[in-house]
């Protein structure tokens, strides 16, 4: 098989994992795995042979043709069209391919993990999970806060951004409604108690806030983070609720929650200073 040809296979085959990749449900992803780290692994040995067929093919071109024969001879010309410049558009071709593919099986496992966080720098980021196209919405917003829920009754996500400023947002499933609480300079988080069945919020200034409802106590456990984001999660397995913090950023995080067979996102601003 002739370089040319494997390399349109491998790029209809990635091209169908990718296209398979954005219209399946997120907690289907891990069946994409497998047959992108074997895409992967198949790209990555070829690129290899590629490469080493480019560098001889090069080095043999200017071991034969010295720095005035490739100026003068019009033959030099021929060998080098002929025979490297074809081999260094293939060896580039499959390398951008192997970039692709890499990207996407990256792209593929964080999806396909229980839980997946992004921070942002001096900023927000947030998660919100569709459970009508099973898909995860991230936005994030510079220098203030984004959050964004979704409204069961509407079947669609609502986003709110304040510069300065923290903002959340929670659905309130006994109003059917979202409440939203802006906080300027300041934390500020809300989280649904199904005990109480009400929201319940907490804020702090200059300090991240995050909050998890533990299904053990049936309260709210809360944990702020000064100039920093923190957000949890409720770990079945280990039975207690996990944090993650990080100093100057923002972080969104969405988790697979088997009680409630479904993802849930959480988020709290990084920044908090306007100087």
């Amino acid at each position: 098989m002739s370089a040319e040809s494997s390399i349109n296979i491998q790029l209809d085959a990635y091209q169908q994992l990718h296209a398979k990749h954005l219209t399946t449900r997120r907690e289907n992803q891990r069946t994409f795995i497998q047959p992108l780290e074997h895409l992967n692994n198949d790209v990555q040995n070829i690129l290899n042979v590629d490469k080493d067929a480019y560098e001889n093919a090069k080095e043999a071109y200017h071991q034969e043709y010295n720095i005035l024969k490739r100026v003068i001879t019009h033959a030099a010309s021929e060998h080098e069209t002929k025979s490297v410049l074809l081999l260094k558009e293939i060896y580039h071709r499959r390398k951008d391919l192997a970039e692709r593919v890499s990207t996407l099986l990256a792209e593929t496992r964080l999806e396909a993990a229980p839980v997946e966080t992004r921070t942002f720098w001096n900023g927000s980021i947030a998660v919100v999970y569709n459970p009508i196209t099973g898909r995860a919405e991230w936005k994030q917003y510079w220098h203030g806060g984004i959050h964004g829920v979704f409204n069961p009754t509407a079947g669609t996500i609502e986003w709110k951004q304040a510069l300065h400023s923290c903002v959340y947002g929670v659905f309130n499933p006994q109003s059917n409604m979202i409440e939203w609480k802006t906080n300027y300079n300041s934390g500020v988080h809300g989280v649904y108690n199904p005990s109480k069945g009400i929201v319940e919020w907490k804020s702090a200034f200059h300090t991240g806030v995050g909050g998890v409802y533990n299904p053990l106590t049936r309260e709210v456990e809360w944990k702020t983070y000064f100039h920093g984001g923190v957000v949890g999660y409720f770990d079945y397995k280990k039975q207690c609720v996990q944090w993650i913090e990080k100093w100057r950023h923002g972080i969104g995080l969405i988790a697979w929650d088997e009680n409630a067979n479904t993802y849930l996102t959480t988020s709290s601003s990084g920044w908090y200073d306007n100087e």
